[in-house]
């Protein structure tokens, strides 16, 4: 599974529901008005918006907009801005957010990026478990049984990961290795 997703989940509005409601859609949401919504589908483009009060209304924000290094905010995120734009050829409202998310790091630890204390680690361990409230439901490995199974073999396999990123398995560990661990255990196998 990687970390992007189009929007269709359980209770996420259908194309012919989109299509069907549009013009209603429109109406409710004309140029300038504040929305707020939950992500409901995230590209490296932007995000997908369920937007509040019109469930069959798709809101599109683009990360073209945004400030610089944004990275897309988690499914089930709840994000608010303003729409800014009705595109008629796909029935997307587009959004200008003022909320990116521009606390929550991305997840994965990044190959190169490294831990140097506890603090470090601790931060990263806050920033899982915030990964796991906005989109837990994304996680192959959800329950407490399949993550640690999952950490226990995936710690088990490491010098390989090691390997197949060019790097060498630090012999006494890290602390970014540990946060690598328990990050891969989310869907490892």
């Amino acid at each position: 599974m990687t970390e992007y997703t189009w929007p269709t989940g359980v209770g996420d509005p259908t194309p012919e529901d989109i299509r069907r409601a549009w013009p209603a859609t429109k109406a409710a949401l004309p140029i300038g008005i504040a929305v707020t919504g939950k992500v409901i589908g995230r590209q490296p483009f932007g995000v997908f918006v369920q937007i509040e009060g019109v469930p069959d209304g798709l809101g599109l924000a683009e990360i073209g907009g945004s400030p610089p290094g944004t990275v897309p905010p988690p499914l089930g995120f709840v994000v608010s801005g303003s729409v800014v734009d009705h595109a008629e050829r796909n029935c997307q409202v587009k959004l200008k957010l003022d909320d990116w998310g521009g606390e929550r790091t991305p997840l994965p630890l990044e190959p190169d990026e490294g831990l140097s204390d506890r603090v470090a680690l601790s931060g990263f361990l806050r920033r899982l478990r915030q990964d796991y409230e906005a989109s837990g439901d994304q996680w192959e490995n959800r329950t407490l049984d399949s993550f640690l199974e999952a950490l226990e073999a995936w710690v088990a396999d490491a010098p390989e990961w090691y390997a197949n990123h060019g790097r060498e398995l630090p012999p006494e560990g890290d602390w970014a290795f540990m946060a690598r661990a328990l990050s891969a255990a989310r869907f490892y196998e």
